[in-house]
């Protein structure tokens, strides 16, 4: 994938929108979890999503998962899913791949082609998972967790006959899923301190509204609050996000940190 695709300003408003959204929902982690991968699945227009929170083991390529959150799966579909991911004598063809991947990065996202090729991926072994599951195209994003194999693995899939996901939805998936640091923990498994943008309900305003197109003189005007305060909110905002102007703010959502390249 091209490292100058960019995501367009409409979407990088999207992003923020359903990352704000999610932050103020009532609820348990697993309820906001769903909601932000919902939201973030039609974003991307998946049809499927899987996260689970997994163990690597070293004596085969399939994950040891201990929990498993999905959505757009028919029952059949989620158990048959459970089958593959722990039969040791079927690996899908691509977990060799990913489990490499662990070793050299922390953080990642991939689509199925840059993983393995076409005669892999449509050849006997896997076609009857593919056939089995109903799903052609399966996008990855992976954080490792901790160095003892403990990781955080998100799905988006495609139904069979569907076109593969493009790069600009390969980046998306890749700065939503990248941004939410409660979304790779779980209370039982990893402790996490950081939830959703630890940001005031003011400065995610403030936010919403940078990436919205406006200046502070404007947001001020709109929020009905001092040039100064806004200007306080703006510099706690470039130093949540690590930048110095609002023009490297919108390149950190549209551009993400690259790790969704090969």
């Amino acid at each position: 994938m091209s490292e100058e695709t960019l995501i367009p300003d409409s979407e990088v408003r999207k992003i923020v929108r359903i990352v704000g959204q999610v932050a103020d929902m009532e609820g348990s982690r697993s309820t906001k979890r769903r909601a932000l991968m919902n939201g973030l699945a039609a974003m991307i227009d998946a049809d499927a999503w899987a996260w689970i929170i997994s163990r690597a083991a070293d004596d085969h390529n399939n994950p040891a998962v201990a929990y498993f959150q999905h959505g757009g799966y028919t029952d059949e579909q989620v158990a048959r899913y459970a089958q593959i991911m722990q039969d040791r004598d079927n690996t899908p063809v691509e977990y060799q791949a990913l489990n490499q991947l662990r070793f050299t990065n922390k953080r990642f996202t991939r689509r199925w082609d840059q993983l393995v090729t076409p005669e892999q991926w449509y050849g006997p072994r896997n076609r009857q998972i593919l056939d089995a599951l109903g799903f052609e195209h399966v996008m990855y994003c992976v954080k490792v967790l901790d160095d003892s194999g403990l990781f955080s693995g998100i799905t988006l899939k495609r139904r069979t006959g569907r076109p593969n996901f493009t790069p600009l939805q390969q980046r998306i998936a890749h700065i939503v899923t990248g941004e939410i640091d409660w979304l790779h923990g779980d209370e039982n498994l990893h402790t996490v301190t950081q939830q959703v943008h630890p940001l005031p309900p003011s400065q995610r305003t403030v936010l919403m509204l940078l990436m919205e197109g406006n200046n502070k003189p404007k947001i001020a005007k709109k929020l009905g609050c001092s040039y100064n305060t806004v200007k306080d909110h703006v510099k706690a905002i470039y130093a949540h996000f690590k930048v110095h102007s609002t023009a490297e703010l919108f390149h950190h959502f549209r551009a993400g940190d690259r790790q969704d390249v090969e």
